[in-house]
């Protein structure tokens, strides 16, 4: 359920909003009232509004705007009540006698009893909603916390996962930009209450209605679809939560996929959250690659040779796992039918870049690997494959190459200017979504260029086959 968030700082504001907005995109709208400078509750009586609504006066200990005391902001709420609204939010912080008393001024509306905490996602969740019900039970129980990691928010999905299998009606929700799966999954983890700005977000993290739709399908999401994600740290910049949710649209397939942030030292604890979660597969990004492999249940034949894995996928015992980068990078070079002979030229010996050795020694390409770190024996290639000090780049004056592939990451000082590429040949780069100084160089030179997009949606296809999905 999409919940519309309006936060407007005057009645005039709110009205205006209301009777020019396209309500179609929302099935709630919560009004933020705390933050309407001059609320009058005679005056929203008298305004036409286009859905249910949630009635929301936040106080100030939970990030709310009302400029008044404690006991004015009560007496107002009880005002509110009487005005009927579908719900109110109370926080569960205001003394049960009180909540009851408000309650009892419109049976009919659902109390949302809710509790917030801006700094961090608490341990004890189970504790902290077993003490709302406690104090003061009601129609639903809302926890928003923020969250400083991936884990944060898994933790969070888990718990409202426990709570929807008891039949508790929890909202779940983590701020912040490591919590986005929290709102995205709503409707699969908890009672499916997601909040959006109607024009302005009221608390990080926030995603508009038109991404939710869009991007993730979220008007199809139910308590049976299947969750894929990405794990990495940084994953900000990747777009397969686009590209999966695109071919999950287009093929009428149950499933979703979001990103978590997980650095490698929470490794572990989030593969046995994601395994409680019901997570059905996972893409890994740097620098996961290697950190997850200890424990998985199993690593395919191309898994242990690279010695790096990209894909899981969730089994009876665990995830399974194989890698299809350096597939996916080869396979996306439509130009070459056939590398057996190709003379390719490698900056790097990284996770990817080892993804991508591999391949082209197993389908019989020439290889000359350079790297920061000579005389490194590369895990899959053949053992005659070891990494050329960077300082070693002048020999390709000399030595023809087919393609040249950049394999290092963003950050890595190199004067690519200073290589000596070939006109004709091709330029590789796994990276995209930025420009690229090795393309510049290489295209300056007359090679053809050709960034990782293709390579990207390459692994990404293979990813889904691994998984049995649409392709």
């Amino acid at each position: 359920m999409l919940v519309g968030v309006i936060q407007k700082k005057s009645m005039a504001e709110l009205a205006a909003l209301l009777e020019r907005m396209d309500s179609s995109s929302y099935d709630v709208l919560e009004l933020r009232l705390d933050a309407c400078a001059d609320l009058d509750p005679v005056a929203l009586a008298g305004l036409a509004l286009p859905l249910p609504a949630i009635f929301t006066l936040r106080c100030k200990a939970e990030g709310g705007l009302y400029p008044k005391g404690e006991e004015e902001r009560l007496e107002m709420l009880a005002a509110l009540m009487r005005l009927k609204p579908a719900y109110l939010d109370i926080e569960a912080s205001v003394a049960p006698e009180r909540t009851a008393y408000i309650r009892s001024l419109s049976p009919d509306t659902k109390i949302i009893l809710s509790q917030h905490d801006f700094n961090r996602t608490p341990i004890a969740l189970r504790s902290i909603l077993d003490s709302m019900m406690q104090k003061a039970g009601g129609a639903v129980y809302k926890i928003a916390a923020y969250a400083r990691s991936g884990l944060d928010a898994l933790r969070m999905l888990v718990f409202c996962k426990e709570q929807k299998a008891r039949g508790v009606p929890l909202i779940g929700i983590c701020m912040g930009e490591d919590g986005i799966s929290t709102r995205v999954l709503a409707p699969v983890a908890h009672t499916g209450f997601c909040y959006c700005p109607v024009d302005e977000a009221s608390a990080p993290g926030q995603l508009d209605a038109a991404t939710l739709r869009e991007v993730y399908n979220f008007a199809s999401l139910d308590g049976d679809t299947a969750v894929y994600g990405l794990l990495g740290d940084p994953v900000g910049q990747s777009i397969g939560h686009v590209y999966h949710n695109e071919r999950n649209a287009s093929s009428a397939c149950n499933a979703v996929y979001v990103k978590w942030r997980i650095t490698g030292g929470e490794t572990r604890q989030a593969l046995a959250l994601l395994r409680a979660l019901g997570v059905a597969g996972l893409s890994i990004t740097m620098p996961l690659k290697e950190a997850v492999m200890p424990f998985l249940a199993a690593i395919d034949e191309t898994g242990r040779a690279i010695g790096a894995v990209n894909t899981l996928k969730a089994g009876p015992d665990g995830f399974s796992a194989t890698n299809t980068d350096g597939a996916g990078a080869l396979d996306s070079v439509d130009e070459i039918r056939s590398w057996r002979g190709k003379t390719v030229v490698v900056l790097g010996a990284g996770g990817a870049a080892k993804a991508v050795i591999h391949e082209a020694d197993r389908r019989g390409a020439v290889l000359a690997i350079y790297n920061r770190t000579p005389g490194k024996k590369l895990p899959g290639a053949s053992s005659a494959l070891a990494t050329r000090a960077f300082s070693r780049l002048g020999e390709l004056r000399t030595k023809p190459y087919d393609v040249i592939i950049n394999a290092l990451p963003f950050g890595v000082s190199l004067a690519f200017e200073e290589i000596p590429f070939q006109a004709g040949a091709l330029a590789l780069d796994l990276s995209y979504g930025k420009p690229s100084a090795f393309l510049r160089a290489a295209g300056a030179a007359g090679c053809r260029v050709m960034d990782g997009a293709g390579m990207f949606a390459g692994q990404a296809r293979l990813q889904r086959i691994f998984w049995e999905l649409p392709a």
